[in-house]
């Protein structure tokens, strides 16, 4: 054999490997892939619960609040469920739900403070002029 008939009897035996080691690579990526989203929608329910439980735990303020037998039974029962960690906590969402359950209410209050203050200021301008 020469090295001209050698060479080319390489090429052949490379291009007929090169399709498989290229569907095997393609295959290992689509495994790595796969791997990748799998882990990644594995992750995504506790992703999202310290997502949410780092919102219901932003508290600024305390607040002191007195309730009624009913209302701290009411609380507890959510305790008791698991659905919330304390009472503060539970008392917290609570309060949360409520404001936006009446968000109409808390915005015709918001305007009539703005039209309160107007008024303030109207009453001060007269006053100093």
């Amino acid at each position: 054999m020469n090295d001209h008939q050698g060479s080319d009897q390489e090429k052949d035996v490379n291009q007929q490997l090169a399709p498989h080691t290229a569907a095997s690579r393609a295959g290992e990526t689509l495994d790595e892939i796969t791997s990748t989203l799998r882990d990644f929608f594995n992750r995504v329910p506790e992703t999202v619960n310290k997502a949410v439980e780092r919102a219901m735990n932003v508290r600024d303020t305390t607040v002191l609040v007195r309730l009624s037998e009913s209302s701290s039974d009411s609380l507890d029962t959510l305790v008791s469920a698991g659905i919330f960690k304390g009472r503060a906590e539970a008392a917290a969402f609570l309060i949360d739900e409520g404001i936006k359950a009446q968000a109409v209410l808390f915005q015709r209050i918001q305007d009539k403070l703005t039209e309160i203050e107007k008024l303030r200021d109207e009453l001060r301008h007269s006053v100093t002029n």
